[in-house]
């Protein structure tokens, strides 16, 4: 089974996600807050009531209700080129009006 990282979208090889499994794309835990479906971005925590909050919700954690995400998140830093592409989409081409 091939874990997707919510931060870079890199697919990594891992059976069961391990406490201390590393993104080979970003160097981001995978076992962590932002990796994990039950986060909530807006409210910048767990939709669970029954798991404590932590500190960092990118750095590691031993949730045992972590269910990996299975994709990158929205907003994690769009590519410069899809970010150029939309501002492109703005642009006016030689300055005239």
């Amino acid at each position: 089974m091939n874990i997707t990282c919510a931060a870079c979208g890199s697919e990594n090889e891992e059976g069961r996600v391990s406490f201390n499994a590393i993104c080979k794309g970003c160097g981001g835990y995978l076992h962590s807050c932002i990796q994990c479906r039950l986060y909530c971005e807006s409210s910048r925590g767990c939709t669970s009531s029954t798991t404590e909050e932590t500190g960092d919700p990118s750095h590691v954690n031993f949730c045992e209700e972590f269910e990996p995400l299975g994709r990158k998140r929205v907003g994690q830093g769009p590519s410069s080129s899809s970010a150029d592409s939309f501002l492109d989409l703005f642009r006016r081409s030689g300055g005239k009006r």
